[in-house]
């Protein structure tokens, strides 16, 4: 398993910094990402954040 470190930012402003671990064998899935987001940060909920490595 490795870490990635994952920028979540709202409108161009910086919200928070978060760790995803994942297995690098398997590919990336942006919207498994974008559900792990919602589920540690539930005030993004249906807002359109940008999640940048």
């Amino acid at each position: 398993m490795k870490t990635l470190f994952i920028d979540v930012m709202l409108k161009g402003r910086f919200v928070a910094t978060l760790r995803y671990r994942y297995c690098p064998a398997f590919p990336l899935d942006i919207e498994e990402l974008s559900e792990f987001v919602v589920s540690k940060l539930p005030t993004l909920r249906n807002k359109p954040f940008n999640i940048v490595f």
